[in-house]
Order: C-alpha cells, then structure tokens, then sequence
C-alpha cells in the first residue's frame, strides 16, 4: 500500500467508522507531512500515523471497546494497518493557546538509567516552561503513558508498548517556524537533550480533527 493509499483509506473510510464510537470524546488524525528523525533502534514500531482518540475516562473506553461499532472498526483495520499500539495517554497542557496549522509531534522512550518511578512528575518540574523559550510556538501539550494493557486483537501485529513513555506536541503558525524552534538550542534542548527521555520518533504533522 502507497503512502497516499493509507491515508486515503484511514481518512475517508475509517475515520467515519472510529467517529462512532460510543462515548468518544474527540478523534483527531495526525498525518506524517515530514520525518524528521526516527531512531535506528527505536523500541517502538514503525509509525505511519497516530490517532488520537479522547474519552472521559478509561472505563469508558473499556465500554466503547465493547461496542458493536469498535468490532467494525476492528474489521477494518487489516485493510490499511500493517500494524498497531495502543496507548493510553493523560495529557498536561503546559503552554494554552489555539490549535494552529503545524504541529511537531514526537515519541519518546525512558533513558536506560532513568528509574521509571515518578517520572512524570520529574519531567514536568524541569520542563514545565519549555516551550516559552521557543519562538513561534502556539501551543504545547505533553501526554504521558499510564496504561499499556489494551493490545488490540484486529488480524495485524500489536507493537510493544514498553518503549513508550511519553507522546509530545508542539503547534506553531507556519513549517518555518517550527523548523527554526527544532533547530534552536532551546528546541534541541527540550526534543533531543532531555536528561530524561529520548526521542524515538519526530514528525511534522497534519492534524486533522474528525469528532
């Protein structure tokens, strides 16, 4: 399947399917523009794409799961995926503002001498103010990892979920000024120097907001 095919089938044949899930929030699309770095060793699988899909808690999603809609979502999944993560993410949005045209988007794992105890909260206590420091930024919102157990059973390979930690985006008004910021010291600083997590995968993206 071409690039253009698999986005063509998640946006237009199942997004409507995901949009009717029982109990869904909201459902964005985030379609790589641009692959800006990817780690020889990642821990995690190839990414093509990454949904996002919010619900009021993960007893509610544990009920949509259950859902005559989510089993035809299922069904549909072998036809463009050739392979799946779920994670379960809580967000901390530590710069507010409007969602704006581009967005860097990008995947971390833990540092192999970093102790995985308390994690988030050390992360947020040194980080919390980064993105001021970025010229251009829009927005910043950082989702860490607090649920590993929902492996989706759909006829295609589920990654391991393991090399996760944290889900990372950064909206900026244009591509420019987004590459500038990765560019700065400051940007490099927050993407690639964190004492406490290493990027596995960064990207430029087009957000696309289904529900």
């Amino acid at each position: 399947m071409t690039p253009s095919q698999f986005a063509s089938h998640w946006l237009g044949v199942h997004g409507p399917l995901a949009a009717k899930l029982p109990g869904l929030g909201t459902y964005r699309q985030n379609h790589i523009r641009e692959r800006l770095h990817e780690a020889p060793d990642s821990p995690v699988q190839a990414i093509d794409g990454i949904a996002q899909l919010s619900f009021p808690s993960i007893a509610a999603m544990e009920v949509s799961d259950a859902s005559a809609e989510y089993a035809a979502c299922k069904l549909d999944i072998p036809k463009f995926q050739g392979g799946i993560t779920i994670l379960v993410i809580e967000a901390d949005e530590l710069m507010s503002g409007s969602v704006a045209p581009t967005k860097l988007m990008w995947v971390s794992t833990r540092r192999a001498d970093v102790p995985s105890a308390g994690l988030r909260e050390r992360w947020l206590a040194t980080n919390r103010d980064a993105a001021r420091d970025l010229p251009g930024a829009c927005r910043f919102v950082q989702n860490f990892v607090v649920d590993r157990a929902h492996p989706v059973s759909a006829g295609v390979p589920s990654g391991d979920p393991s090399g996760a930690e944290a889900v990372s985006e950064l909206w900026f008004d244009d591509e420019a000024s987004a590459r500038a910021a990765l560019a700065s010291a400051a940007g490099h600083r927050l993407v690639f120097e964190d004492p406490l997590l290493a990027p596995v995968g960064v990207y430029m993206m087009q957000e696309v907001k289904i529900v």
